[in-house]
C-alpha cells in the first residue's frame, strides 16, 4: 500500500522537474536575448549589481514559501551561472 502512495508521490516530483526545466530553457532563452543586445552595445555579460538584485530576490522568495533561503541562493548562482555562460557564448559570436 505505502508503495502505490510513494509511486504517485514520485511521478508528481517527475512531473515537477519536467515543469522547472521547461521553466529553466525559458529562463535561459530570454538571458540569450539579453545576450545578443548586450553583444549589440558592447555590455559584457557579468553584471554585479543585478546578480545581487536576483540573489536577494530569491532569498526573499525562498523565506516567503518556507525554504531555506541560503539553499534557494545556491540554486539561484547555479542558475544564474548558466545565464552568464549562454549569455558570454552569444557574446562572443557577435
Amino acid at each position: 500500500m505505502s508503495g502505490d502512495f510513494l509511486d504517485r508521490k514520485r511521478a508528481e516530483i517527475v512531473e515537477y522537474d519536467r515543469e522547472l526545466m521547461n521553466i529553466l530553457r525559458k529562463r535561459l532563452d530570454a538571458a540569450v536575448k539579453i545576450g545578443e543586445y548586450k553583444a549589440e552595445h558592447g555590455l559584457p555579460a557579468h553584471n554585479p549589481e543585478v546578480e545581487r538584485k536576483v540573489i536577494d530576490r530569491y532569498r526573499v522568495l525562498a523565506e516567503e514559501r518556507g525554504m531555506d533561503p541560503d539553499t534557494a541562493e545556491a540554486i539561484c548562482r547555479a542558475i544564474m551561472a548558466e545565464s552568464v555562460a549562454n549569455e558570454e557564448a552569444v557574446i562572443g559570436k557577435k
